[in-house]
């Protein structure tokens, strides 16, 4: 007895190493499909720099990457939908909108958001049972959280534990805590500063497992600091101050961080948690020194989307976990053939307004690329169809427009790869975030005709 011992737990040991080290570098990565949306973007990876469109207004189906986690936007005219994309559901949504009484949506059959604005979708609330509350993932508020608002959601308090809230700008600050406290949210996104709760409130927030937030980023930071189950955060529209520091190490299980728009020029002031594994940084311009990044040498996944100042990206050889990168808009052909030749494990790249890339020629030795998702002009895209092992290409719309024979060819070409349109749209602070539908609307009218 005492030999087996002495063999099984030194086996034990390693086997746990194994499958620690296992958990660590899978990421997996989804090709997503959506029935029913005509736009759709993932706001963890992209912040709606370049999302997936329909390519036909009576075939409403886009695709685009995602993982486990992801927080995902959808589209569809004036209507919207937040969703955490979560394996367990499946790659294929079915997503449909109910606007009877206000706006509820279905997500494969099952209801999945309610929108929350007046007396008739109070009244639509209280019609739901408790087993279809039970099921939404997400509250919608638009207009003041009122007293009514309240005591409705007060009567569901037990079925609501755990579920989304989305807040826009007008729906005012006043009994927020209140409302965070019947619903305990996982998923909060907000795009305004909001007032410091009372100390016997702040357990509110600690549920926390995404949030999103605008503006002032330190200061809605301190607002939630018993937040210890937060595992993705998007930070927007953050405007530094000199010498600011943000501290992150209180969030020990963050492992997505997406920081878009913000005018910071180095990293340096951020201090990351170990458990940190994806790194997105979008349509940061003025952003130079990422060099602290090269800390991290298990990431799996990097965005530069948007960053055309960036310097410095030899640490990136080194980084043999990566299997998601969006190349920064300032990278030159032979930075960029330099690194797919050392980081042949990629399965998802993205080429986002790369000026200097001459052709596509470097991406042939990564066997295991999937995805590729290209805002490039025609002449840069020599040797796409030499690319058989892609599942997924995402082309601008613009080339569906203007080159249709050209994708029709692509497509005999690449017969296995699904080949998409793609379209962007820069989220900007909150009250573009509330103009985004009707943006979206006018797009979707006049694109194709």
């Amino acid at each position: 007895m005492k030999a087996f011992r002495n063999i099984l737990f030194p086996l034990c040991i390693v086997i746990t190493g194994i499958l620690s080290g296992c958990n660590d570098k899978e990421l997996g990565i989804d090709l997503v499909h959506i029935e029913g949306v005509s736009w759709a973007c993932n706001v963890t990876t992209s912040y709606a720099t370049f999302g997936s469109i329909i390519e036909y207004e009576e075939e409403l189906e886009v695709v685009l990457p995602a993982s486990d986690g992801d927080l995902l936007y959808m589209n569809l005219e004036d209507l919207q939908l937040y969703y955490r994309y979560r394996t367990g559901k499946g790659p294929r949504l079915t997503v449909s909108f109910d606007t009877l009484q206000t706006v509820l949506v279905y997500l494969n059959g099952k209801p999945e958001s309610m929108e929350l604005s007046g007396p008739s979708s109070l009244k639509a609330f209280r019609e739901l049972t408790f087993s279809e509350v039970e099921q939404l993932s997400t509250l919608y508020l638009k207009g003041a959280i009122s007293e009514d608002m309240l005591s409705t959601l007060k009567t569901r308090e037990t079925a609501l534990h755990g579920i989304g809230i989305v807040v826009e700008s007008d729906s005012g600050l006043e009994n927020l805590y209140e409302l965070f406290s019947i619903c305990r949210p996982k998923l909060l996104i907000l795009d305004d500063v909001w007032s410091p709760p009372d100390p016997e409130k702040e357990g509110a927030l600690s549920d926390l497992e995404l949030l999103w937030i605008q503006g002032n980023v330190s200061e809605s930071l301190n607002l939630v600091p018993r937040s210890k189950n937060l595992e993705s955060l998007i930070l927007a529209d953050w405007e530094t101050k000199p010498g600011e520091m943000l501290s992150l190490l209180g969030f020990q299980k963050l492992r997505n961080l997406t920081i878009a728009e913000s005018d910071q020029t180095s990293l340096a002031g951020i201090k990351f948690p170990e458990s940190i594994q994806n790194i997105h940084l979008i349509d940061c311009d003025t952003l130079s020194n990422i060099s602290k990044i090269g800390d991290f040498k298990r990431l799996n996944r990097l965005s530069l989307t948007g960053c055309n100042k960036v310097m410095d990206f030899d640490f990136l050889h080194d980084m043999k976990s990566l299997q998601w990168l969006s190349f920064p808009e300032n990278i030159s052909h032979l930075e960029f053939g330099q690194l797919s030749g050392q980081l042949t494990q990629l399965e998802v790249v993205e080429l986002i307004g790369c000026t200097e890339i001459e052709d596509l020629a470097p991406l042939k030795p990564l066997q295991n690329l999937k995805a590729l998702v290209l805002l490039l002009e025609k002449e840069q895209l020599t040797l796409l169809d030499s690319l058989k092992q892609l599942k997924l290409i995402v082309l601008t719309n613009e080339m569906f427009d203007d080159s249709p024979l050209w994708v029709k060819e692509l497509r005999t070409t690449l017969p296995e790869a699904i080949i998409v349109p793609g379209s962007g749209l820069c989220l900007g602070s909150g009250w573009l975030l509330l103009l985004l539908p009707f943006i979206l609307l006018f797009r979707y009218i006049f694109r194709r005709k």
